[in-house]
């Protein structure tokens, strides 16, 4: 009879050589899992907090933010590229999102840009404090709600801050003026009301958005120390008193300016037409402007609309109805939005040569009629 005794040794032999086959295998099964884990557990749950409270997602932007795969692989997650690996910025915009943001994205302490714009976000603004190397947050166009958080100004490095277009209540936090390296302000169409604080005149703001909100008092003289500023957009709100006369001297890198429907008073200062020669864009509509039209304006080489309708402007006087003369140099100029004068002064407009280089109309709207001068 044969025995099968001598076989044991090598059957012994096949599970010494199995077992780690076994635990190699075992191992490489887990490299993925521990990956995602072992990367940064904290911007994992962060991520994961974010998600849960998305209550719509008709666009499946975040249908693949599951362990199974690294969350540096996640729809709009992008990382760092040494180990290990942290978000570096989430962009989630114009996908419909709804829901609350979680200030669990206050613990992704890497992130660099944050855009969950053109959602339909609700709820408050998340508490984003601890990221201190973010540089770029838009959050624009949702549908937040409550005040801005002081925590916000924590944020130090913020260059780009987008929250216009919400339903924002409040003032404006006198603290935002901390944020050193801000260059961009945006807070257009929200429901902020008070004084605008005089702490953003520390900024090296290029540009102030505060449109369409309920702002009153009048802009601060230390905004006028801004000579950075290219953008200043403050219509549809209740700012008033009149503009320093030399504002073009000490803003002289304007391109646009929109104070349009406020309470803005006075003369139009010469020096928008004298020293702020970048300007394309005047939108002064809407306000309580008094005096003549500066002939000033028609150094503007590179204005494209000029908008001064509905205020108390006057021209008595041939000479008053230079300005009109003077806009000829203005040569990319496409509208001269309605003046409103008497009809006694659209008579001593008839001397005058209307500007060839229009591309659209001269509208002069008097109280009797509305003539239209076309080029």
């Amino acid at each position: 009879m044969t025995s099968v005794l001598p076989k044991q040794p090598a059957k012994q032999g096949m599970h010494i050589i199995v077992l780690p086959l076994l635990l190699l295998c075992h191992g490489v099964a887990n490299i993925h899992c521990s990956a995602v884990h072992e990367s940064r557990p904290q911007d994992l749950r962060s991520l994961l907090d974010f998600k849960r409270g998305i209550t719509s997602d008709p666009h499946r932007a975040s249908s693949n933010w599951t362990t199974r795969s690294h969350f540096c692989h996640w729809n709009g997650v992008q990382c760092t590229l040494e180990q290990p690996r942290r978000v570096r910025g989430l962009q989630l915009s114009r996908q419909s999102l709804s829901g609350q943001i979680s200030s669990s994205l206050g613990n992704l302490t890497f992130l660099y840009e944050l855009d969950l714009s053109y959602n339909n976000f609700v709820g408050p603004l998340p508490l984003l404090g601890g990221l201190q190397q973010l540089q770029y947050l838009y959050l624009n166009n949702n549908i937040l709600s409550g005040i801005i958080p002081d925590a916000l100004t924590n944020c130090f490095n913020l260059t780009y801050l987008d929250i216009s277009s919400n339903s924002l209540v409040g003032s404006i936090p006198p603290k935002l003026g901390l944020l050193s390296n801000l260059g961009y302000l945006n807070l257009r169409s929200n429901q902020l009301n008070g004084s605008i604080p005089c702490e953003l005149g520390q900024l090296k703001l290029k540009y102030l958005i505060l449109g369409d909100n309920k702002l009153s008092g009048e802009i601060p003289q230390a905004f006028f120390r801004l000579s950075s500023l290219q953008y200043l957009s403050l219509e549809l709100n209740m700012l008033g008193k009149a503009l320093p006369p030399d504002i073009g001297e000490l803003l002289p890198n304007l391109i646009e300016v929109t104070l349009e429907n406020n309470n803005f008073e006075g003369p139009i200062p010469d020096s928008l037409g004298n020293n702020a020669l970048g300007l394309k864009m005047i939108d002064l509509s809407y306000n309580n402007f008094t005096g003549r039209i500066p002939t000033s304006l028609g150094k503007l080489s590179n204005l494209t609309f000029l908008n001064l309708q509905d205020n108390q402007l006057v021209a008595r006087k041939n000479q008053d109805w230079e300005f009109l003369n003077a806009l000829r140099n203005c040569r990319f100029l496409e509208v001269l939005h309605s003046l409103t004068m008497s009809c006694r002064d659209l008579f001593h407009s008839q001397s005058v040569t209307y500007p060839p280089a229009f591309k659209c109309f001269c509208w002069v709207e008097t109280a009797c009629l509305r003539k239209f001068h076309r080029v």
